[in-house]
């Protein structure tokens, strides 16, 4: 029996962190407290629990404790701890994406305008979150091209005249501050027409580009008119989601929740200027040991820890515990007054309540899909027993293809399916070092005994239940040869294509093609292996064709040798990057002046 007596009245006054452990040791459970004797005495000496904490009560066998200086501080360490630990009944936000922001440097002379994924406190004005980054692409190209508005690095007024003006001042991009071509005056009116059209005063614009793409098209300008068809799009992508409106215009964000079963959904709605921009969900599993306000004092502590903007409220659907806590943190990372509410009526309790219903919503397609996922499994993988003739269940399925460009780099891709589902993190790529020709059958047997030789290690796994080659007889018993010389002994079969490439079924190691005709799930299985070989074998293809892409294209450009090739290689690692890269970003590159970044962006401009 646990006695807890001595050393909860030993407990300090203070404010901390407590660490819950059960009878092997294993953290449960991790809590912050204003005054740590008050809150883990009412653990043990308090009977009226709800059940779940009850649940989780009766399973701490141990505890321990951090003091901190500050009930700050162990907002902060609760939130590492559970990071670290990962306690049962704790949730842990695993998401640690960042939307981009777009900035403008209102705090300058001639403001800039970029996109960026931090909001730090600079005098500059942020517009966001905005989930699509290539359609902020295409809206930041449409700023240069319409309004001029620079993209430079240059400060102003000191550098106007000085130095040569960039590729976007030549193309038309930029209204060439940096030749004195625009003054301050007209351009900062450039920057306000901006700061309303991400505003949502977007009407004026619209109906100037729709007049401008049906002005191409009448001219047979097509090209013309696709282009602003695109910026249009881009347009709609950016402002989709602000057809909702809220009753405020400042900045919140609005949080609700349902519990489904075993399974949480919290929903974000991000409000910025009074309209809804967007939202994100996310789930949790094995919370229904927790309580609701529970799980959502460890999301908004974890959440707002890591993310780079903090509204100026958040609305609750739950009260959670020390809420003053949090608001005083949210204000010092804000640098101004945060506040946390729990609306009890009116238009935030009307939106909390439609996020819930949306939560719910996203619970029970996802217990659906789930449903079908498992029915599927259980139905492929009965069907390949039954058709495969195995003895038992195929839990565990490798597939191996050999692939190779213009008869040179050849390399066996092995992808990995468990339970029916593919397996990434199994995926291997192994270039072929004994075959020096074009030999599939060498290269088969070189990855098989290579990949067999690694059975438990770390990185690799268990074997395989069966295992598929991409073709027929001759890739069956190059594996079973491979196997053989190791005394391992799993099946093998032939995943066999007809003349147009696509799956016609799958032969066994006498050269018999088997019957799926009554086991549709099982057949769906083997087309889905075949088709992760055929995107892996693609995708190998296409990453030698870049990086050839690479090597032949920058030695084409003006002032780019050998030396500068390299550079630009080690640094930018692809070619999409190179090509997409800004002037300043290229110039970023040590031994890459201005002249030949000009050169570079002038290159690939001309090839779109």
């Amino acid at each position: 029996m646990r006695d807890f007596d001595y050393k909860i009245k030993s407990l300090p006054e203070k404010s901390g962190v407590y660490i819950m452990k059960n009878e092997s040791g294993e953290v449960i459970y991790v809590g912050k407290a204003k005054v740590l004797k008050n809150r883990v005495s009412q653990y043990f000496n308090n009977s009226k629990h709800t059940p779940k904490v009850e649940a989780m009560v009766s399973n701490v066998h141990d505890f321990e404790y951090i003091i901190t200086d500050s009930e700050m501080e162990a907002l902060v360490l609760e939130c590492n701890l559970i990071k670290e630990y990962m306690p049962k009944y704790n949730i842990l936000l695993k998401d640690d994406k960042t939307y981009p922001f777009i900035k403008i440097t209102l705090n300058e002379m001639y403001p800039r305008i970029s996109v960026v994924r931090k909001v730090i406190k600079d005098g500059a004005r942020y517009f966001g979150p905005y989930q699509s980054s290539y359609a902020l692409k295409e809206l930041m190209d449409f700023f240069r091209e319409i309004y001029g508005i620079r993209s430079c690095n240059k400060v102003f007024p000191r550098d106007i005249k000085k130095g040569r003006s960039c590729l976007y001042r030549h193309i038309g991009k930029c209204m060439g501050v940096c030749e004195g071509d625009i003054d301050e005056k007209e351009y900062r009116e450039r920057i306000m027409k901006v700061c309303e059209f991400l505003s949502g005063n977007t009407d004026e614009v619209r109906g100037e580009l729709y007049h401008q793409m049906k002005t191409a098209s009448e001219r047979f300008e097509f090209e013309k008119a696709a282009t602003i068809r695109d910026r249009l799009n881009s347009i709609d992508v950016i402002l989709k989601d602000q057809k909702a409106t809220s009753t405020t215009d400042s900045n919140s964000d609005l949080i609700g929740m349902y519990t489904l079963n075993n399974s949480t959904c919290i929903q974000i709605f991000f409000v910025r200027g009074g309209k809804i921009i967007g939202r994100e969900s996310y789930f949790f599993e094995n919370t229904s040991v927790m309580d609701e306000a529970q799980i959502m004092s460890d999301f908004i502590n974890q959440y707002y820890q890591e993310s780079s903007f903090v509204p100026d409220n958040l609305y609750l659907q739950h009260e959670i515990e020390d809420g003053d806590i949090f608001e005083d943190f949210l204000t010092k990372k804000r640098g101004r007054r945060v506040y946390i509410k729990t609306p009890k009526k009116g238009e935030n309790l009307k939106i909390i309540n439609m996020i819930r219903l949306n939560a719910r919503k996203e619970l029970e397609n996802r217990e659906l899909k789930i449903l079908k996922d498992i029915k599927f499994k259980n139905h492929a993988l009965s069907g390949l027993k039954k058709v495969l003739g195995l003895k038992t269940y195929p839990h565990i399925i490798e597939a191996y293809d050999m692939s190779g460009y213009q008869g040179e780099a050849m390399v066996g891709e092995m992808v990995t399916f468990i339970d029916a589902k593919p397996s990434n993190k199994h995926y291997r790529s192994f270039n072929i070092k004994t075959v020096t020709c074009q030999d599939d059958y060498g290269s088969m047997r070189e990855v098989i005994k290579r990949r067999l030789s690694h059975i438990g290690d770390k990185g690799f796994g268990e074997a395989p239940d069966v295992i598929f080659a991409d073709g027929g007889l001759g890739q069956i018993n190059a594996v079973i040869d491979a196997m053989n010389e190791m005394n391992i002994h799993i099946p093998v079969y032939g995943i066999v294509k007809d003349d147009k490439h696509n799956t016609r079924t799958v032969m066994d190691s006498d050269g018999n093609l088997l019957d799926f005709s009554d086991e549709e799930e099982a057949f769906m299985l083997v087309i889905r292996i075949q088709d992760e070989m055929h995107r892996r074998a693609i995708n190998h293809y296409r990453n030698i064709k870049e990086k050839e892409m690479l090597h032949s294209s920058l030695l084409d450009i003006k002032g780019v040798g050998e030396k500068k090739r390299r550079l630009l290689l080690d640094y930018f690692k692809s070619v999409s990057k190179i090509k997409n890269a800004t002037l300043d970003q290229l110039m970023n590159v040590d031994g890459i002046d201005k002249k030949t970044a000009q050169e570079i962006v002038k290159y690939f401009e001309s090839t779109k």
